[in-house]
């Protein structure tokens, strides 16, 4: 029996609602982004959530709790065309070079300077921002970032796990997004490879048709905020080479892996993910 995403991702709407999140538009350039927003209960700097390509905002809800609990304000975004971002009709997609600028829009309309929190692509974007703003953003937490080179086999086998348009296929992205999958994937495998398939990634997909140089070098050294990486140990999206990369180049930046972890860290180790958030958030 396969089940409805559009119900997970009701549920999920719920889940932040009853955690006191309000939900609210924001426009940027030509498209309206969808926030989750509430004040928090420390006093650490704010923090924006930004999640990966095909996510949205529900994979923070493991770990936002204890964000709330550490920041004065929490602001989880969701980027064009994901979760509640929806195009309009006839609207084409956004390219990454966008998603960036509607980061850039989400954080430009926060009171103070924040700590960005970003998961795949989102952490990409977060180390571009952190680098390119350096007055708004106080640190950026990467949960398997992306933005180290992706090339030749390595960036083939990202094309092809992110092919979508069947069952197959989804379950094939379920095994490969999780260290050990959660078995309720399967009963929402058919829409997950629809959604797989649908425009707003593909648009990523097709950005990656060429050799990605990544995050440069030069981009990475100049970052003075503080920097943590949290790497899945058992990643089977980006390269483990990653890990080197990031380590290489971050003069700020500190690079921990973590055993018996996929791709989405927050989801799958959410407990030692939040502990270290909140470590890193109370040390600025």
């Amino acid at each position: 029996m396969f089940l409805p995403l559009g119900a997970l991702w009701m549920a999920t709407h719920a889940a932040w609602r009853a955690k006191g999140f309000r939900s609210r538009k924001l426009e940027a350039g030509r498209h309206t982004l969808h926030l989750y927003e509430r004040q928090g209960r420390g006093t650490a700097p704010p923090v924006l959530l930004v999640h990966g390509m095909g996510g949205n905002a529900a994979g923070f809800l493991p770990i936002v709790n204890a964000v709330v609990r550490c920041s004065r304000r929490v602001v989880a975004l969701e980027l064009p065309g994901h979760g509640r971002s929806v195009l309009q009709k006839g609207q084409t997609p956004a390219t990454a070079a966008e998603c960036g600028a509607a980061l850039v829009t989400a954080l430009r309309q926060m009171a103070e300077p924040a700590v960005l929190v970003g998961s795949s692509l989102g952490g990409a974007l977060s180390l571009h921002t952190a680098a390119a703003l350096p007055d708004r953003v106080r640190g950026v937490v990467g949960l398997n970032p992306a933005g180290a080179p992706l090339a030749g086999a390595d960036r083939e086998a990202v094309v092809r796990a992110f092919r979508g348009g069947s069952i197959q296929a989804a379950l094939e992205m379920h095994r490969r997004l999780y260290h050990r999958p959660p078995r309720m994937g399967w009963f929402f495998a058919r829409d997950f490879g629809r959604h797989w398939a649908s425009a707003p990634v593909q648009q990523f997909v097709s950005e990656m048709r060429e050799d990605l140089p990544g995050i440069r070098p030069d981009v990475l050294s100049s970052l003075r905020q503080p920097v943590l990486i949290l790497w899945g140990e058992g990643d089977r999206i980006l390269p483990a080479s990653s890990v080197g990369y990031f380590r290489e180049h971050l003069r700020q930046g500190s690079v921990e892996v973590i055993p018996a972890c996929g791709h989405l860290p927050m989801l799958e180790r959410s407990r030692l993910v939040a502990s270290r958030i909140a470590r890193f958030l109370g040390e600025l």
